[in-house]
């Protein structure tokens, strides 16, 4: 019997109270928890060891996709309360999986209930639905589908908190996001902090990729008048040329996929409202922080609805409704309209905050403010509207029209987050006429929200003239194109050799990049100063060349300094000399003077917590450690500078711990890295103590041990004879690791210091790599199959070097699918086709027999690369009927746009119909014909709307014409060959 039995009413009554008491106290707390969810998932594999430097460079991408599904486990973070659930996936880019209005069960943020890995990022690896965080470059950024850092924690003021970030290697820049959920409000908030780490501009670009489900009447409530493309194209929004309502989903039912940079019109708020369902979801921020607001559609034609089964099982179609720092994603075009790429300058820190809530039974929506949603319209004389609370509301809501002065609509809301009230009085104005106030914020101020950009460069404007040509430059590096902004920054600098800009620029791109051009930009600074002793950028970058002597960093840096662009940025690198010089009070003033000019610049945040512990000052270096921890929860060179503090075990095992990200090692590596910066050699080869083991680790080591006068010999040894895959030495620090081992005696040291010197050269410019394949002739062999594929691909000009290259690839590594098709290639393209055959044969023989990818021995993906190869070969060969027989065994996973194999299929069937023409198999060719004209979904290509098949019809109707013994009409040919490409009218010959 339970001893609750025996308690008497009264004290019913009082437990009774005080559990309602307790369950209403708690009702309105956040919570945060981790879990671990179990879900279907289609896994990536086969990471590329072959280097590829370009614009991700140190990242690898993955090449390996599957139609086989394993259940996984995954962990989530979910945050929680009244109203609304977040999930977020640390392990998956630190992705928002999905969001839900609890109510309702409503997912007002797509949840793809399995995780199904397809090649759309940049590295290849991406999943669909949720919001994804991308900083960097362009595309879906290198770590969307890697595990990120994370911290949660719940906060003083209810509200719960988990923080994501990561370190993007490409351009050394660090990333945090902050997701925050209210104890008491039904939005949550990301908070998103982007920090360049480096003395140098880098690429600036950053959105987030919302996803939503695309079934239920959906409409995009994007105000503005027109859209931008990723080249700056302009159309009209959201009615087309053509007077179609692009604002609802299913209007799109035309073109292929959809990419509308919504402008126009002053706004802090997007959105859309499944209209079915009567919900919608919003997201605000000020118009000034997030100024791009971006539609991404599929396509509604089966060219983008077979994305549907391609990224979900059971979840349906999505849209991806997009924020941005800048009005457009950019694409390389886009330079030649007025939204240009724009540059992150040196060790900035900036900062964002955005809402993102649903709103519920609303009818529609028209503005959104995280405290109330409303849908307002005029219908017959009436002035209807609905209003959903966000937040709780005990406050009166206002609508006027300024000019003239009509009374007022007032109404008091006293409303829990998600409670709709609705109403109607007699008006027959405009609605973006109305002043619109809840209590004392204003929703809208009744003035035209039209902006008046240009949106199209003048014709006129002269890309040959000095500024057309500084400007394709200076777009072109902020595009991380180094090669193509080297060209434009010559060419300004040949017709007119005293351009200071550029002088400056292209000095700093070839310091930045360490494109072994020091002597040319020193030559450039020294011009540019003689030219304009205060120009700031000249000085500054003349500045930070200086680690020693703090004098003459001071005489270019104070100069600097002028500029607020770069005060902040000087006064820490000169702090960072007079460390290295140990004058740590003359770095406690510059360090106040930086901080002062940029109260978020992290780095002299760090430096201050540094000095101040080299100053033997531990109370206040610790208060300094955690008020950054705070503020950063991921900064793990804080949570290192806190263990050094306290020596507690628990210290070192949090920083240890903290750090989750994909490839960690290269996060212990930065740390170590900034400590030998600054001649804190100690603490830099403490921080490497607890690093994995991995080859630039142990070689790091041993560099600081030797900066130590310690023979650090062995770790070098033991780095230079550990596997090389993987390893992708891309700091212009890693420069010097290489030399000594290049004589090493050792010949495997020697071969392996070849190949990281090799990278580095390849890294740095193509030219100093060839350069560098001559010193080490005659050096030991290099045993690594990707060396050559690299090599290969550095000489490709030169066709006896690259043969060997491939051959000795392969006769290291005979099994590798990326050899075989890189050397089978090679032949097919110099005259050896039979022997191309071949080798793909001997690669693919057992699924050739079978074609069933179980008994094979190979990967699914190695057999659609192949395959599709396979395909080309036969193709070229005239062998078309085996060609389609081997494409319509495979089954193609593409990658986003992917239409290559549908255009070798298309090709094949009206080749193999010319040669049953030529039989006179006329029949026959005919049904060919038709088939050429089908989109066969195994091969990864769904059906564009309208596909041109002119040329088919033509012949069909030619076929039809040689049945019946009539003569081609002299009009169809004239009306098909009117706009054929080359590429089609080839095709066409082979009838003739």
């Amino acid at each position: 019997m339970s001893p609750l039995y025996f308690l008497a009413p009264k004290q019913w009554l009082f437990i009774g109270l005080m559990l309602g008491l307790f369950q209403a106290s708690t009702a309105q707390n956040a919570v945060v928890r981790e879990t671990t969810q179990t879900l279907t998932t289609y896994p990536f594999s086969d990471p590329d060891p072959v280097p590829k430097p370009g614009r991700i460079y140190p990242y690898f991408r993955y090449d390996g996709y599957t139609d086989k599904p394993v259940l996984k486990d995954w962990k989530f973070i979910e945050l929680e309360n009244d109203y609304i659930k977040v999930y977020i996936t640390p392990e998956i880019g630190g992705k928002i999986w999905g969001a839900y209005e609890k109510s309702t069960n409503f997912p007002f943020i797509y949840f793809n209930h399995v995780v199904k890995f397809r090649d759309v990022a940049m590295r290849g690896a991406w999943t669909s639905g949720g919001i994804e965080i991308n900083f960097g470059d362009i595309g879906h950024a290198p770590t969307v589908s890697a595990p990120v850092d994370y911290f949660t924690r719940t906060n003083a003021d209810g509200s719960v908190s988990c923080f994501l970030g990561a370190w993007d290697w490409s351009s050394r820049t660090r990333w945090m996001v902050e997701v925050n959920l209210p104890k008491d409000k039904a939005y949550f908030t990301t908070k998103s902090h982007w920090y360049n780490a480096t003395a140098f501009e880098t690429s600036y670009y950053h959105w987030m990729n919302a996803g939503f489900k695309a079934a239920g009447n959906l409409e995009f409530v994007f105000p503005g008048s027109h859209y931008i493309g990723h080249e700056g194209e302009v159309g009209t929004w959201p009615k087309d040329s053509l007077g179609r309502n692009l604002g609802f989903y299913e209007k799109n039912n035309f073109g292929s996929y959809k990419s509308y940079h919504v402008v126009g019109k002053h706004t802090n708020f997007y959105g859309g409202f499944w209209h079915d369902d009567n919900m919608g979801f919003a997201r605000y921020s000020p118009y000034h922080d997030k100024l791009g607001k971006k539609i991404w559609i599929w396509g509604l034609s089966r060219e983008g609805m077979i994305w549907e089964k391609l990224l979900t099982d059971n979840d349906g179609q999505y849209v991806e409704l997009q924020s941005g720092r800048l009005y457009n994603q950019a694409a390389e075009g886009s330079m030649y309209s007025p939204f240009k790429h724009v540059s992150f300058k040196p060790f900035t820190h900036d900062s964002w905050t955005e809402y993102w809530f649903p709103v519920k039974q609303t009818r529609g929506l028209t503005h959104a403010t995280p405290e109330i949603a409303l849908n307002l319209r005029v219908q017959n004389g009436w002035l209807k509207w609905d209003a959903c609370a966000i937040s709780p509301l005990n406050d009166t809501l206002t609508m006027s029209v300024p000019y003239p002065l009509d009374k007022p609509v007032t109404k008091r809301l006293q409303l829990k987050p998600l409670e709709t009230v609705r109403d109607s009085v007699r008006w027959s104005g405009e609605v973006e006429r109305l002043k619109i106030q809840l209590g004392e914020t204003v929703i809208a101020n009744g003035q035209p929200a039209d902006l008046t950009r240009p949106l199209a460069t003048p014709k006129e404007f002269d890309w040959e003239s000095e500024y057309g040509l500084y400007t394709r430059a200076k777009d072109l590096a902020n595009q991380r194109l180094y090669d193509e902004a080297e060209v434009y920054f010559t060419k300004l600098l040949t017709k007119n050799p005293t351009h200071v800009d550029a002088l400056v620029d292209l000095a700093e791109l070839y310091l930045a990049k360490k494109w072994i051009r020091n002597d040319v930009a020193l030559a450039n600074l020294k011009k540019a100063l003689a030219i304009d002793a205060y120009h700031p950028k000249a000085n500054y970058v003349k500045g930070t060349l200086e680690w020693n002597n703090l004098n003459i960093a001071e005489d270019f840096l104070g100069v600097a300094s002028l500029d607020v662009r770069y005060r902040s940025a000087a006064k820490t690198h000169l702090a960072t000399v007079a460390m290295r010089n140990k004058d740590w009070k003359k770095a406690e003033e510059y360090l106040l003077l930086a901080k002062e000019a940029d109260v978020q610049n992290v780095r002299a945040a760090e430096l201050s917590l540094i000095n101040t512990r080299k100053q033997g000052k531990m109370a206040e270096a610790l208060k300094l450690a955690e008020t950054l921890l705070y503020q950063d929860p991921l900064n793990h060179l804080a949570r290192f500078e806190k263990y050094l503090i306290t020596q507690r075990a628990e210290d070192k095992t949090d920083f240890t711990a903290s750090i989750q990200a994909e490839l960690p090692h290269e996060t212990y590596l930065e740390i170590a890295l900034w400590y030998n910066k600054l001649q804190l050699f100690e603490e830099g080869l403490q921080v490497l103590e607890y690093a994995p083991k991995e080859v630039m680790v142990l070689l790091w080591k041993s560099e600081l041990m030797s900066r130590l006068y310690k023979d650090g010999k062995q770790y070098q040894m033991e780095a230079l004879k550990m596997s090389p895959e993987g390893v992708f030495p891309f700091r212009d620090e890693d420069s010097g690791l290489f030399l000594n081992a290049l004589s090493s005696s050792d010949k495997d040291a020697a071969e392996m210091g070849s190949y990281y010197f090799f990278l580095r050269a390849l890294a740095s410019k193509q030219l100093d790599a060839k350069h560098f394949l001559q010193v080490i002739k005659g050096k030991p062999e290099i045993k690594y199959a990707p060396y050559y594929l690299s090599k290969a691909e550095l000489l490709k000009d030169e066709k006896e070097e690259v043969l060997k290259a491939l051959e000795k690839a392969y006769d290291i590594d005979p099994k590798s699918w990326r050899v075989v098709k890189r050397l089978t290639e090679f032949y097919a393209a110099n005259g050896e086709l039979n022997k191309a055959i071949r080798l793909n044969e001997e690669k693919l023989n057992k699924y050739l027999k079978t074609k069933k990818v179980e008994t094979s021995g190979l990967p699914e993906h190695e057999i659609y690369i192949l395959g599709q190869q396979r395909a080309e070969l036969l193709n070229q060969a005239g062998r078309y009927k085996e060609a389609l027989e081997v494409l319509n065994s495979l089954t193609i996973l593409p990658n986003e746009g992917a239409s290559g194999s549908h255009k070798l299929y298309r090709e094949l069937n009206i080749r193999y119909a010319a040669t049953l023409n030529q039989q006179k198999k006329y029949r026959e060719a005919f049904a060919v014909l038709e088939q050429a004209e089908k989109w066969p979904e195994n091969l990864g290509s769904g059906e564009p709307y309208n596909p041109d098949n002119r040329l088919t019809w033509y012949l069909k109707k030619w076929m039809t014409q040689k049945l019946t013994k009539q003569e081609p009409q002299p009009a169809d040919i004239a009306k098909l060959t009117k706009n054929l490409s080359a590429y089609e009218f080839e095709l066409l010959k082979l009838f003739q």
